[in-house]
């Protein structure tokens, strides 16, 4: 009888131990880590402790919606890429899906885009801006270096160059400038700033794809396509609640 009871005593002992564990593996589970870079408005970097933005709110809580907790972190991005490609780090945020990267990233469904526009004041008559190769009949500013500026360069379309945002945007509300050629949300957020906002406009143009960004996990780390799947979840919830709307309009 006494050594029936020390078995059931050890057999209890042992599944107290099991469930304990258990826990911790669903508590770590529970609670994942990516990287984001400084990209207003995507991703706003204050400081380590301090990250925010469109990308930055929308993965929080889409990962919310399906009992997972996602901590941001950051990091120089050349380092979260290799870190990506080796399976030493989860994720990161408001990646573009690019051939160089398919052989070692998932990608989510489609997080946010980007549009290369033109920005103007509001009172500019644009009725002959309707393709990118029409910018060639306006005065235009673009940010010295972007990428966006060589490809007017590659387009051969006359442009000056500013070396901020800032002065772009100030450029087609205060000066004798018809067009910044700029991207669509980093100028609105920033032009919100200036406080601005309502004394500029903005035009897409007909020829141009929109670039989407995405939650991008590395196939090198376990559990990734798991996790992918539960994003893809719990994005769709947020969209279908109205709260992915909501915080679009909190940052523009």
């Amino acid at each position: 009888m006494e050594r029936s009871r020390m078995l059931v005593g050890v057999r209890n002992c042992f599944a107290f131990i099991w469930l304990c564990l258990c826990s911790v593996v669903v508590a770590a589970e529970d609670v994942i880590e990516l990287y984001a870079v400084d990209y207003p408005p995507y991703m706003i970097v204050s400081d380590v402790n301090n990250i925010s933005g469109i990308d930055v709110d929308v993965t929080r809580e889409a990962f919310a919606a399906v009992g997972i907790t996602a901590k941001i972190n950051t990091a120089p991005w050349k380092r979260v890429l290799k870190n990506l490609e080796h399976g030493r780090v989860l994720g990161a945020l408001s990646c573009s899906k690019r051939p160089d990267r398919v052989s070692f990233m998932l990608f989510s469904d489609q997080v946010s885009e980007a549009n290369q526009v033109a920005v103007m004041s509001k009172g500019l008559d644009d009725r002959k801006l309707v393709n990118f190769q029409d910018l060639s009949n306006f005065k235009v500013i673009a940010v010295e270096g972007w990428g966006i500026q060589r490809e007017l360069v590659r387009k051969n379309i006359p442009h000056t160059t500013t070396a901020e945002m800032d002065n772009g945007i100030k450029s087609v509300v205060y000066r004798d400038i018809d067009v910044f050629y700029s991207g669509e949300l980093t100028t609105l957020y920033r032009a919100g700033q200036l406080g601005i906002q309502d004394d500029i406009k903005i035009k897409r143009f007909t020829d141009k794809e929109s670039s989407s960004f995405h939650l991008c996990l590395s196939k090198g780390y376990p559990d990734s396509q798991r996790l992918l799947q539960l994003f893809n979840t719990g994005l769709a919830k947020i969209k279908a609640s109205g709260r992915f709307d909501a915080i679009y309009e909190q940052y523009l």
